[in-house]
């Protein structure tokens, strides 16, 4: 066996062993009701995929050459672990189809409670005002020190404007994070869609182009 071809499968064998550090960190420990965790770490395992398929590679370079019967085993193993992990990203296609809707509208729900109290304080205070009497608006207008002269209804209609304006921005604050989060959602749920898609089919590959190892 030359040296290459023992550096090859040495480091192939090496980022198999990383990937399973990987794969038992990523899994423990395991949120199967959470969409959050689930969403994520679907993308992870997309995000690493790499180093797995080019494991597999390495380690099935030359087929049969050199090898030892002890090996030959663990290679008739990594031929259907190969399958598995097809199966396994064909599946990750499932979850990361499924879950972006729950996530999107959680997110939406948690940015409508950070600013829902900002909205109802600036819809309360318009409330006020239209009830507010001549002399509760002069007692504003000292507090405030006003200008003198100042038309208190002038003045009123001002402040309701101005919280009305409030209110409007708070809600279109809402729309921007919610618009600019879902975007960002969908935009990882379609790469990393794609990419366990392509993923699971390289594993597939690998397994059918193995089959000399299952003999």
């Amino acid at each position: 066996m030359t040296p290459v071809l023992v550096l090859f499968r040495v480091v192939g064998y090496g980022l198999l062993l990383l990937t399973l550090f990987d794969v038992i960190s990523a899994l423990v420990p395991l949120q199967l009701s959470n969409p959050g965790w689930q969403f994520q770490t679907a993308g992870g395992f997309v995000e690493r995929s790499a180093v797995p398929l080019l494991g597999f590679i390495l380690v099935f370079y030359e087929e049969r050459e050199a090898r030892k019967k002890r090996e030959q085993l663990v290679l008739k193993l990594l031929s259907w672990v190969a399958l598995l992990a097809g199966v396994f990203y064909f599946a990750l296609v499932i979850v990361l189809f499924i879950t972006p809707p729950t996530l999107n509208k959680n997110s939406e729900d948690q940015v409508k409670a950070q600013l829902a109290p900002r909205i109802a304080q600036a819809q309360q205070i318009q409330a006020q005002l239209q009830k507010a009497q001549p002399s509760q608006i002069e007692a504003l207008m000292k507090s405030g020190n006003v200008a003198a002269g100042t038309d208190p209804q002038a003045f009123k209609s001002k402040l309701i404007q101005e919280a009305a304006t409030a209110e409007k921005n708070f809600t279109a604050q809402a729309g921007i994070t919610n618009g600019s989060q879902r975007l960002a959602l969908y935009k990882n749920a379609v790469k990393w869609g794609l990419g366990a898609l392509v993923t699971g089919v390289l594993f597939i590959r690998i397994w059918a182009g193995t089959d000399w190892a299952r003999l």
